[in-house]
């Protein structure tokens, strides 16, 4: 404690050498938070063939705590379990000679790890001890009590499917009952051996099949539900899980691949659903701006009644990578890239921004917690792991070497995207609502959340979180006497330099540049 003290007082000597922020926080409140995630879709299918030990150690750094000031854990409130859909068709991401969709560098994974096994068998037959990596760190998540478990899907069964594949194909009409039936089936049997799922989600970007023609092997599971069957797979798993027994869990749908699919397509089935859903799901692979961001929440209010959920982003650059000026606020684009620094993490921050103060989303998830997408050698170079190279992908929160089963490094390594969402993990509380915030210096943005039961924090109880991000290169500093949120008991801050430093506020903080601090309150 005395190191962060010390670091935190420093900086606030400093601050009647700058322009100083008076921060408000509205007393209007926005929409109540269900949770801050990330998926298990596919690295299982490596680190299950990790020591147990450090198989453990990505369940600890995934789920784990944060109550303890020792404990390293991003804490995640949300889990995002793949049911598998058999991988029929789809390619070995390692093989040259197969998947096109995609560069080849993109597909982390030393096997078939976007092909993941199916507990489907036949109607009303199933494999259980199918997909063994996937359901261990399912597990993992169920011990570690997150309050979101979602099983989502790719792709149906072959079975289901037009083309009997995982992928290429759409749901056939004739087999929605029964594949309505079969993840009733798989949540069911869960639940029964003590995993409950709060959510399922059947059906994952609808809008594309990820097929590239029906001769060169897809690059991952797909299935395309188009926007006239939507509305009968929702109602119709509805009903299946009614009849199981399975009231409790919710569905939650299409998620869309982009803004602009979701906008254009969601009037031709939402309405006929609403009673089904408990939330519109969306993906933001578009990269939309504010104005689209926020009329795809509109829209799907306006034709739900219900709260829109993020549930899925990767793979982001700045769009204009020659700028002069380093700028976490600048305009994003799908772009291959590994950008493990700070600019990445606070990418990744503006995107959680934009989707709680635009569309007004009451969850967030990431796409992969971990990848093997970091396009280096890591063994024995420490430059690897932190410094951006064209070749990789901002496809995870912590990475392990993609050779690691030739070389037997079975390291995991952490990057600010993974510090950044853990502010959010940690102090976006399941139940909390947020609050606007206001007065805030340019480039600075900020977002503050209050709950009514005191969360216990490594900092002593708190009650309400002020996450500031300073997405640009100036220093700046912000009075905070006027934020009435209560009596503020610390924060944490995430530098270039720092990882989750802790210490004691006064009522002025400075914000280095590309910074986020949390600020906590009683």
């Amino acid at each position: 404690m005395v190191r962060g003290f010390r670091l935190l007082v420093a900086l606030v000597l400093h601050f009647s050498l700058l322009v100083l922020g008076q921060v408000n926080v509205s007393t209007t409140p926005s929409q109540v938070m269900h949770g801050i995630g990330a998926s298990g879709a596919w690295w299982p299918y490596d680190l299950f063939d990790f020591p147990e030990s450090v198989r453990e150690q990505a369940a600890a750094l995934l789920f784990g705590s944060t109550s303890d000031l020792d404990v390293t854990g991003m804490g995640l409130t949300s889990y995002r379990y793949n049911v598998g859909g058999g991988g029929v068709f789809v390619g070995n991401p390692t093989d040259e000679s197969g998947p096109t969709l995609f560069p080849l560098s993109f597909y982390s994974g030393t096997r078939d790890s976007r092909a993941p096994e199916t507990f489907y068998v036949s109607p009303g037959v199933y494999n259980w001890s199918a997909d063994a990596q996937g359901v261990y760190f399912l597990k993992k998540a169920a011990e570690y009590n997150v309050s979101v478990l979602t099983a989502f899907v790719n792709s149906a069964p072959p079975d289901f499917t037009s083309n009997n594949r995982s992928c290429g194909g759409t749901i056939v009409d004739a087999e929605i009952p029964a594949y309505a039936k079969y993840l009733a089936d798989v949540i069911g049997h869960w639940k029964e051996e003590g995993i409950v799922f709060t959510h399922v989600s059947p059906m994952n970007e609808p809008d594309s099949a990820f097929n590239d023609g029906n001769v060169t092997l897809c690059g991952q599971e797909g299935m395309i539900v188009t926007p006239e069957q939507r509305a009968a797979v929702v109602n119709t798993l509805r009903t299946a899980l009614d009849d199981a027994g399975l009231t409790s869990v919710d569905i939650m749908a299409d998620e869309s691949s982009s803004t602009g699919n979701f906008i254009s397509e969601a009037p031709t089935w939402m309405p006929y659903a609403a009673s089904s859903l408990a939330m519109a799901s969306h993906h933001q692979y578009g990269f939309g701006d504010d104005a689209a961001v926020a009329q795809m929440g509109e829209v799907a209010r306006n034709l739900t009644g219900k709260d829109t959920w993020f549930t899925e982003i990767c793979c982001f650059g700045t769009a204009n990578p020659n700028a002069s000026v380093v700028d976490a606020g600048a305009a994003l684009t799908y772009e291959q890239i590994y950008e493990p620094t700070i600019l990445g993490g606070l990418q990744l921050g503006q995107l959680i921004y934009q989707s709680f103060t635009q569309a007004l989303d009451a969850h967030f998830d990431f796409w992969t917690a971990f990848s093997s997408g970091i396009g280096c050698s890591p063994q024995g170079n420490t430059d690897c792991v932190t410094t951006a190279n064209p070749n990789g992908w901002n496809d995870g929160l912590a990475y392990y070497d993609p050779d690691y089963a030739t070389n037997g490094n079975f390291d995991l390594y952490t990057t600010k995207r993974f510090y950044v969402l853990k502010h959010f993990a940690n102090f976006v509380w399941m139940g909390s609502t947020r609050f606007d915030v206001s007065g805030l210096p340019s480039d600075v943005v900020g977002l503050a959340f209050k709950v009514d039961q005191a969360q216990s924090t490594g900092l002593g109880d708190a009650h309400a979180s002020l996450i500031l991000m300073n997405l640009g290169s100036t220093i700046v500093n912000v009075d905070l006497g006027q934020v009435g949120l209560g009596t503020c008991i610390g924060g944490y801050v995430t530098s270039d330099t720092l990882d989750w430093q802790f210490g004691s506020v006064g009522s002025t903080a400075l914000l280095p540049g590309l910074t986020i601090t949390t600020f906590l309150y009683a």
